[in-house]
This record gives C-alpha cells, sequence and structure tokens, in this order.
C-alpha cells in the first residue's frame, strides 16, 4: 500500500507540473498578437572586430566599386538577458551563433577618424563632423542557432529578387555623429565610439528558418582606435575598429 501511495503521489506531481508548464507556454504565446504567432523573431547581440581594408600590393586603403571603404568583420552572437521590469540589458548569455561580413563605410568615416587623431594629438582643431554619415553593407552571413541567414545583396543573380529590389533593399545604415561620441579615450588611449543604426532585408537560407524572409534591424556602437592613423600618410593607416550591435531579426514565410 506504501508504495502504490507513493507512486500515486508522484504520478499527481508529474501531472501537475505538466499542467503547469502546458499553462505557462499557452499564457506566453496567448499574451503575443495574433500576427506575431507567424513571425519568428531574433532577439540577440552581435560583438564584432574588423579593420579597413588595404591592398596588399601598395600597402594603402583600398576602395569597393562605389569608392567607400571597405571594412571586413567576423563576431560572435549572444543570447541577452534583460531586466524583466525595464527591459534594460543586463549581461550578455550564452554564444548562440557567429557573424562575418563586409561593410561600406564613406571617406567621411576616415576622415572624422583621422581629424579626431590629429586633435588627440594636440596638431589640429577639433574637427567638424556631419550630423549623420550613411554607411552599408557589401555582405553579411550570420549563423544563428541552427540557421543561416545573409543579407539581400548576397542574392545577386540568384533570380529571387531583382536586382533593383536587392539594391533598394540593402542596409540602410547611419552614424548619428551630431550625437557626439559615445567616448573619447575611455576603452583605450585613443579610442573613439560613435552611434550606429541600421536594417536590412535578409534571407534564410540554411537550416530550420531556411526559405524564410525578413528584416534584421540593429542598434549599436561602433569604435575606432585611432592609434594606427599615420597623419603623415593618411592612406597607409592602419584603422581598426570593434563593434556591438543590439539585434532584431524579424521573418516570415513568403506566402507568394
Amino acid at each position: 500500500m506504501k508504495t502504490i501511495k507513493k507512486w500515486s503521489r508522484c504520478i499527481g506531481s508529474t501531472l501537475l507540473l505538466a499542467t503547469v508548464v502546458t499553462t505557462t507556454i499557452s499564457r506566453a504565446d496567448n499574451n503575443l498578437p495574433p500576427v506575431d504567432r507567424f513571425l519568428t523573431t531574433l532577439i540577440d547581440k552581435s560583438v564584432i572586430a574588423g579593420s579597413i581594408e588595404k591592398d596588399p600590393a601598395t600597402g594603402m586603403i583600398a576602395m569597393d566599386g562605389n569608392g567607400n571603404l571597405k571594412f571586413s568583420y567576423t563576431g560572435k552572437i549572444y543570447s541577452v538577458e534583460t531586466n524583466g521590469k525595464t527591459g534594460r540589458l543586463k549581461e550578455l548569455d550564452s554564444v548562440i551563433g557567429s557573424i562575418q561580413g563586409q561593410a561600406s563605410f564613406p571617406m567621411s568615416f576616415a576622415g572624422m577618424a583621422m581629424g579626431m587623431k590629429a586633435y588627440m594629438d594636440g596638431v589640429g582643431p577639433l574637427p567638424a563632423i556631419p550630423p549623420v554619415i550613411a554607411w552599408t553593407c557589401n555582405s553579411c552571413k550570420m549563423v544563428v542557432g541552427d540557421s543561416t541567414y545573409v543579407s539581400v545583396v548576397d542574392l545577386s543573380g540568384q533570380n529571387l529578387f531583382s536586382d533593383a529590389a536587392i539594391n533598394d533593399m540593402r542596409m540602410q545604415g547611419r552614424a548619428f555623429t551630431g550625437l557626439g561620441p559615445v567616448e573619447i579615450g575611455k576603452l583605450s588611449a585613443q579610442s573613439m565610439s560613435v552611434r550606429m543604426a541600421g536594417c536590412s532585408a535578409v534571407v534564410g537560407v540554411a537550416g530550420s528558418n531556411a526559405g524564410m524572409l525578413g528584416t534584421l534591424c540593429l542598434n549599436g556602437t561602433f569604435t575606432f582606435d585611432l592609434a594606427g592613423i599615420d597623419l603623415s600618410n593618411p592612406m597607409a593607416s592602419n584603422i581598426v575598429g570593434t563593434g556591438t550591435s543590439n539585434c532584431i531579426t524579424v521573418l516570415h514565410t513568403p506566402i507568394m
């Protein structure tokens, strides 16, 4: 009889736990607006590092086909923990993926960095900086969990979208330099961080979310290391940097 009673209590506890878990999941699902039940939403943070590309033959800064600087980067993608009442970022959690690609910056980015280098070295005035500097991506590949995503610009020639549509849906990024630097000389002796934001169309190309379409929007910072800038020969400068991007990717299954 004692054994039967123990099994009864065990089975009763298991059923109660199952009911609680099922109710919790159901309530979480019911808290979503109806359209969000058709969407796949990823919230994470990317931490990247890279450098402005140089021509190996000349040692000078190289340009892409549009006359922009090429910043090649790699990094890790983390899940995040936030304060449940304020939404404030608390900490980075597990590594859940990786990212690599090439951003495209206009020469005004380099001009800003070189002007600030001269100012910090005491050989030039505080540079005039435009309030906004546009930037974009020439390529981007993310692996998050079991799925791989690429920027829409990586689909050129694959007949999924026209080249004109791809160009219109590429990363639309801005550096909000008019807000002023996030920091100067606080992360290293000659560091300068600026606010960055942007959105791009992305496509799932492998894994459980292959074939899904959506958008990636980022909000973060980019930090220049100014120590490698050569003011006597600017185009020979080594410009490296790190970035942190708080990202939201929202995907849907195409119906057309």
